[in-house]
């Protein structure tokens, strides 16, 4: 069986590289309008309130500490990706710069990823 080599159109370049960027990292600050309100759900904490007494402190009140996220250093905080989802669904009010007639969603959705997974509140 006879071995056909092949032909190369052209030269193999790198002429994409100018539209490619470097992505960047923005380190922000958001001052919010209203109270948030933490409802983390914490499966130990359901189970231990399923297990209480009846009638129990235990079944009658909510650990509250079990509501909110906390990191390492016991600040509070929100998880990374609803604040991700936050400026995603702000920019659905922005229009997309590339169409007049769509929002901005897709783009930003596509364009912000979040690097933490818990963003604190102070």
């Amino acid at each position: 069986m006879a071995v056909k080599k092949m032909e190369c159109l052209s030269e193999v370049n790198n002429d994409g590289n100018f539209a490619i960027s470097i992505p960047y990292v923005v380190d922000v600050t958001i001052e919010g309008v209203a109270d948030i309100l933490f409802h983390r759900w914490s499966n130990e904490a359901v189970e231990a309130k399923a297990k209480a007494a009846k009638n129990s402190k235990a079944k009658k009140e909510d650990d509250i500490e079990s509501f909110v996220y906390r990191n390492e250093e016991g600040e509070i905080c929100i998880p990374g990706e609803y604040l991700r989802q936050s400026i995603i669904y702000a920019a659905k009010f922005k229009q997309d710069p590339r169409s007049p007639r769509k929002s901005a969603f897709d783009l930003f959705k596509a364009g912000i990823i979040s690097l933490t997974p818990l963003a604190s509140t102070t």
